[in-house]
């Protein structure tokens, strides 16, 4: 298992929005220096849902599984159809 890789007290984001199974989700996603994307923030603007939390989670799993290395693309096809994937999608154009 490779070491979980520090973020930078300071990085830069982007956020965007886009559509899921006909919900609107918020995302924003930061990288680390070399331009690697870093972590992954999924918000759907209903607190305390369900939806929310299984949002958040899978963020987390994600941006914790891209701190230890794994590639974004392997994350993706891992969850595809899913609105991680998109978010994952949209985070890694440049």
């Amino acid at each position: 298992m490779s070491a979980r890789e520090r973020l930078p007290n300071r990085r830069g984001n982007v956020s965007f929005n886009f559509l899921h199974d006909g919900r609107t989700y918020h995302a924003t996603a930061t990288r680390y220096t070399d331009g690697r994307l870093a972590e992954i923030f999924i918000d759907v603007g209903k607190a305390g849902s369900t939806v929310q939390q299984h949002a958040e989670a899978t963020a987390v799993l994600a941006s914790l599984a891209l701190q230890h290395g794994v590639a974004p693309q392997t994350i993706i096809h891992a969850v595809r159809g899913g609105p991680l994937a998109a978010a994952l999608e949209l985070a890694v154009q440049p």
